[in-house]
C-alpha cells in the first residue's frame, strides 16, 4: 500500500480515473454479442458495472484488462475439482482462505479444532496462525490436511531465493515436527456432512482406504480458479488445461513445469482473439499457483507500452525471478530437477 498502490493513486493521471467500490459484472463490444465478427476490431468495449449504491452503468472503452484476480473463486476441496457432495449441508463451516486468524476472525477459531486444507503458501500462513492462537487460547488445536504425500510447494529449500517464502515453510516444518500441527497427508476428500457435534466430517480415500476426518471448522486454501462468466461475450483464447492465455499456458503450466519461474513475457503472450482485451495478473495464470507479483507488474507494464504505440517497450520485456528452489508439482523424475 505504501510503496506502490499509494504513490500511484496519487498521480494526477491515474488518481482522477479510478472508480472505488465499482464492480464490472460483465464485457462486451458495443452493438453485437461474440457471434458478429463485422466491424468487431473497431467497435468499442462495453463493460457494465454497478456502482456503490446499487445502481447499473455501462461505460465504453477503447481497450480493456482484466486484472480482477482470482481470489473470490477458490477451487473445491474436492480432488475432482468439483464441489464436494453434501458442502451445502455445512454452509458455514469452511472458510475462504487467509482468514483473519489473529485478529477479526479469532473468535471463530478460538478453543475449536480447525483443519486447514491444502499445500501451498496460503495454507502455510494460515497454519502459523493457528498454532500462535493455540499458544495463547487452550483446547484450539490445528491439523493440515494436503492431498499429495508431501507438501511440495510449502519447502525449506536453502535455494528459494525469497528468503521469506522459504521462512515459511521452515516455520511449519518445525510446528509439524513439535506436533503443534497435526499433518494428515494423501488424503482425497469426496464428501462432506455434518459430524452432529456443531462441526463437519470430510469424508473420502487415504491411500486406497475409506477416511474421515472431523472438525470443527475447515479452511479451504486449496488454490484458485479465474471467474470466466463476465467474459462471455468477450472471444479468448485460452490453455484448455490451466485456462490461462494460449500463448502463456506452456510457460506456466504446473504439468510441466515444477517450480515457479518463468520465461519473460508481455503484451504479445497476452493477447486474445479480441484486439485490445487481455488477462493480466493472477487471473492470467489461470489455475496455475506460481503468480509472483513481480510479473504482473512487468506484464501491465508492456500492456501499457502497447496501448500507447511503443511497440520497442512493449517488445523489450524484462523480468528477473528469483530462483524458488522448491518444486510445484511431482513430476516423477527421481529428484533433482526443477528449473531456476
Amino acid at each position: 500500500m505504501d510503496d506502490y498502490l499509494e504513490p500511484l493513486v496519487a498521480l494526477p493521471e491515474i488518481g482522477s480515473r479510478i472508480r472505488f467500490g465499482t464492480r464490472v459484472v460483465a464485457v462486451t463490444r458495443e452493438g453485437m454479442d461474440r457471434t458478429r465478427t463485422a466491424g468487431r476490431a473497431t467497435a468499442p468495449f462495453l463493460l457494465r458495472v454497478q456502482t456503490p449504491n446499487g445502481t447499473v452503468e455501462e461505460i465504453p472503452g477503447r481497450a480493456v484488462i482484466d486484472a480482477s484476480g482470482t481470489y473470490t473463486t477458490p477451487n473445491p476441496l474436492a480432488s475432482t475439482g468439483l464441489d464436494p457432495i453434501g458442502a451445502d449441508d455445512v454452509d458455514g463451516l469452511v472458510l475462504h482462505a487467509l482468514p483473519d486468524v489473529l485478529g477479526a476472525d479469532r473468535t471463530r477459531f478460538t478453543g475449536k479444532h480447525t483443519v486447514v486444507v491444502g499445500a501451498g503458501h496460503s495454507a502455510a500462513n494460515t497454519l502459523i496462525a493457528l498454532a500462535e492462537l493455540a499458544k495463547a487460547e487452550p483446547g484450539t488445536r490445528v491439523t493440515w490436511l494436503i492431498r499429495n504425500p508431501s507438501a511440495i510447494r510449502v519447502s525449506s529449500s536453502p535455494d528459494d531465493e525469497l528468503v521469506d517464502r522459504a521462512k515459511l515453510g521452515s516455520r511449519v516444518d518445525q510446528l509439524v515436527h513439535t506436533d503443534q500441527i497435526v499433518m494428515v497427508d494423501s488424503f482425497e476428500i469426496s464428501r462432506l456432512q455434518p459430524n452432529g457435534d456443531g462441526g463437519v466430517r470430510l469424508v473420502g480415500r487415504r491411500r486406497g482406504e475409506d477416511a474421515f476426518l472431523d472438525a470443527d471448522v475447515v479452511v479451504n486454501a486449496t488454490g484458485f480458479r479465474p471467474d470466466l462468466s463476465m467474459l462471455r461475450e468477450i472471444r479468448l483464447e485460452l490453455d484448455d488445461v490451466v485456462e490461462a492465455p494460449k500463448r502463456l499456458a506452456p510457460l506456466i503450466d504446473p504439468n510441466l513445469h515444477s517450480c515457479g519461474t518463468v520465461f519473460p513475457h508481455g503484451f504479445a503472450e497476452l493477447r486474445h482473439p479480441e484486439p485490445g482485451f487481455f488477462l493480466a495478473g493472477m487471473k492470467s495464470y489461470g489455475r496455475a499457483p506460481t503468480f509472483l507479483l513481480a510479473t504482473g507488474y512487468e506484464q501491465v507494464r508492456s500492456i501499457t507500452a502497447w496501448l500507447d504505440g511503443d511497440m520497442p517497450a512493449a517488445t523489450e520485456v524484462q523480468l528477473t525471478l528469483p530462483a524458488t528452489g522448491v518444486c510445484s508439482t511431482d513430476l516423477g523424475s527421481g529428484g533433482g530437477f526443477c528449473c531456476s
